[in-house]
């Protein structure tokens, strides 16, 4: 039967963790310059600007609570996190912690919201923390992709797997 397959205990959880740690690793190493810069600006953001957007469902996510509605819509643009990276390095060590802490109860249902059209008014559905774990990992790196683009252009490398999805044959990357 379809969905009833559960996740080791922490499944998302850790993968969550172990793509902050790899964000951290790439966010240590990019020069400032190339942190902030916007080489395809119709296209894309900055580097810094996908980190923060990769952070704000990272703590989204560990904000969820059953009683809360979760929104991926509620963000701040333009913080320190965008042009600082020992800023980002900061909130990724807080996020980290933040996931340790967690419940790894992926059954708990919640309401998410999501304004699905522009001046529109938020629609809810009911969803499960742990599908909204998934969800954050599966963006997380989709972002990461984004950014090892963003790393190549600025002709910084870009580590083997990195933005690389689980589900993704290693012998694709040559």
């Amino acid at each position: 039967m379809i969905g009833t397959a559960t996740a080791p205990a922490g499944g998302s959880l850790a993968a969550l963790t172990r793509l902050l740690e790899e964000l951290s690793a790439v966010v240590r190493r990019v020069p400032p310059t190339a942190y902030t810069a916007t080489p395809f600006p119709a296209v894309s953001g900055s580097i810094g600007q996908h980190v923060r957007h990769i952070l704000d469902h990272v703590a989204s996510v560990c904000a969820a609570a059953p009683l809360a509605r979760l929104s991926y819509d509620r963000r701040e643009r333009g913080t320190n996190v965008e042009a600082d990276p020992a800023a980002a390095l900061q909130t990724i060590r807080r996020l980290t912690s933040a996931l340790a802490a967690l419940e790894t109860d992926d059954d708990e249902p919640i309401t998410m919201l999501s304004v699905v059209a522009p001046g529109a008014e938020p629609v809810a559905v009911r969803t499960t923390l742990g599908r909204e774990r998934l969800f954050v990992v599966s963006h997380t790196i989709h972002h990461q992709a984004l950014i090892g683009l963003l790393l190549s252009a600025a002709g910084c490398g870009v580590p083997c797997d990195f933005g690389l999805a689980p589900s993704t044959p290693r012998l694709a990357r040559a």
